[in-house]
């Protein structure tokens, strides 16, 4: 499912490229969308002023915990695993010469894994449980944040927040993530 929705993504932007000729920004994104980075691509709609934006990031978190329980007669071990997978689509706004206020907003779609083990050490058995769970869910976010960038092209440089409205599993939450990119516009 992942490879095919990455797919389609690039097909779409590919094509996008040939049929107008539009300048094509790529940029590299530390936190911000992408929860820890991400690699993005905008293609300008209209000169120095409205782009659509799509972004693949990635976050994995695993936690290993020993505990003591009954005073060095049970030992537990526990290892998880969180995986999120974030595919972004969305806009920006920009207003400016070189260094450019930026808007922007859209829908990123989380695909997530969670994975994990626990053991416990006994005096004389063992125990082990391992659970797995997975699910999808569609956020939205808004982008607010500076923009250095020549008209003419050449590198650029953003800072700024993206807060991601979370909508899963009923959890109704605002996540703000600063973001910091360097890309090329060509």
């Amino acid at each position: 499912m992942r490879f095919k929705i990455i797919s389609l993504m690039l097909l779409f932007f590919i094509s996008q490229q040939r049929l107008n000729g539009q300048n094509n920004n790529i940029y590299v994104e530390f936190l911000g969308l992408g929860l820890l980075g991400s690699v993005n691509h905008e293609i300008m709609l209209v000169p120095d002023k409205a782009y659509i934006r799509a972004s693949l990031g990635y976050l994995k978190y695993t936690e290993k915990d020993t505990f003591d329980i009954d005073y060095g007669t049970d030992n537990f071990i526990s290892e998880q695993t969180l995986t999120i997978t974030p595919i972004s689509l969305g806009a920006n706004y920009l207003i400016g010469n070189k260094l450019k206020i930026e808007m922007g907003g859209g829908t990123t779609y989380w695909m997530t894994s969670y994975e994990g083990e626990s053991t416990s050490i006994g005096f004389i058995d063992n125990e082990n449980i391992e659970f797995k769970a997975s699910g999808n869910y569609f956020n939205f976010y808004s982008t607010i944040g500076l923009r250095y960038q020549s008209p003419k092209g050449g590198i650029n440089f953003r800072v700024g927040l993206s807060p991601i409205y979370l909508n899963i599993e009923g959890i109704k939450e605002t996540l703000n993530l600063p973001y910091l990119s360097l890309g090329v516009l060509f």
